[in-house]
């Protein structure tokens, strides 16, 4: 009896374990190319980039309230058309700022 009754709970665990895992196939994978983002650093700055065609796509400013005198920070997406770069300004002064860029791709 404890044979059958075991037997029998296992064949009920199969169709859900046969689900589960068709669930699991159906979900799409984020990134159908499967490419890795290095953020690989770059010796260029953002001034340079652009000097040499590349277009700002996107971006954001954001200032902090934790310190005083309160800090902003910008960022900025550039593309050349096949690849894409992530820059950031930390608390830029006029005329006297550097950017940190990274390649995304």
């Amino acid at each position: 009896m404890r044979k059958f009754t075991l037997l029998l709970a296992l064949l009920v665990m199969v169709p859900t374990a046969v689900e589960a895992q068709a669930r699991r196939q159906r979900v799409p994978d984020p990134d159908p190319q499967h490419r890795a983002t290095d953020w690989v650093p770059l010796s260029q700055s953002m001034t340079e980039l652009l000097n040499a065609g590349w277009k700002i796509i996107s971006h954001t400013n954001y200032r902090t309230e934790m310190y005083n005198p309160n800090t902003e920070s910008f960022s900025f997406i550039l593309t050349n058309g096949d690849r894409y770069v992530l820059c950031m300004i930390d608390d830029p002064v006029m005329n006297n700022s550097t950017s940190k860029c990274r390649a995304l791709n």
